[in-house]
């Protein structure tokens, strides 16, 4: 066994406590960051010892629940690498549901589309929504100046910036004109359960994007109403919803006035994305 690979051992069973089954896949992780290599080159280059400091650095902020993306300050959604932050909501492979529902219920690939994203948080959605989409543009909202700051990293980083206007407003305030595809990850979550998830996520991401009220529905009884003035003919809303939340959207949906395409389960088979049409 390689020194490097003794070194990821020792941090896989120090991480096993916070991250569990993921262990192994944080150690590789925190220690390409520290080293300054890629994963692969852990497996295949790596026969020297590294800087065991600069690994249990990380380690130690991991131990204190930090998520790994924001300790190496990028998370993998869809195609590409997100930078993110503190001020964002931590893209999970769960809304990716999003972007695949799209694709089949959309798949012209060349379609002019105007895109809405509501929330846009580090703009996981919207910029892998516009990386397929070549002719489309995009609208990105936050009530976050400081989530707006990370989504416009980010669509310079992957030169989509020319595409895509990021629009300060709480929700649908300050908003204009009218869209074809509208994206949303809205707070879900019930304001009771808020204090029970993991540390790393109640204590390392935002509240404004966690918090969905009583019911965790708050954002999805404002949005349907809101945004029927925003939506073309045959305009598709797609939301991202919590466990056991689909039905009760799609319920808030139609009695709205939107027509209930389908709901769409993520890779777990939990039902993950409420799509809606305008009548």
């Amino acid at each position: 066994m390689s020194a490097i690979a003794h070194q990821l051992a020792a941090a896989r069973e120090k991480l096993a406590p916070v991250a569990g089954a993921n262990a192994a896949l944080e150690a590789r992780l925190l220690a390409a960051h520290a080293w300054r290599m890629s994963p692969e080159e852990l497996v295949f280059y790596g026969q020297d010892a590294r800087d065991v400091a600069a690994l249990g650095c990380l380690i130690e902020r991991r131990l204190r629940h930090e998520p790994v993306a924001q300790i190496v300050g990028e998370k993998h959604f869809w195609r590409d690498a997100f930078a993110v932050s503190r001020d964002v909501l931590t893209p999970r492979a769960d809304s990716e549901t999003i972007i695949e529902t799209l694709l089949r219920l959309r798949p012209d690939h060349a379609a002019p589309l105007r895109v809405l994203d509501l929330g846009t948080g580090s703009g996981c959605l919207v910029l892998s929504a516009l990386r397929e989409y070549a002719n489309a543009s995009a609208v990105a909202v936050d009530a976050s100046p400081a989530a707006l700051a990370v989504a416009t990293q980010n669509a310079a980083a992957l030169g989509l910036a020319s595409r895509v206007e990021m629009l300060h407003s709480d929700w649908c305030s300050k908003l204009a004109g009218r869209f074809d595809v509208i994206l949303s990850n809205p707070p879900y979550i019930p304001t009771a359960d808020i204090a029970a998830l993991d540390a790393d996520v109640n204590v390392y991401e935002p509240l404004s994007a966690l918090d969905g009220g009583a019911d965790g529905l708050d954002c999805y009884r404002a949005l349907t109403q809101q945004l029927l003035q925003h939506a073309n003919p045959n305009a598709l809303l797609l939301f991202e919803v919590g466990m056991g939340q689909a039905e009760d959207v799609a319920a808030i949906g139609v009695n709205a006035g939107w027509k209930l395409l389908e709901i769409t389960n993520d890779l777990a088979g939990i039902p993950r994305v409420v799509a809606l049409q305008t009548n």
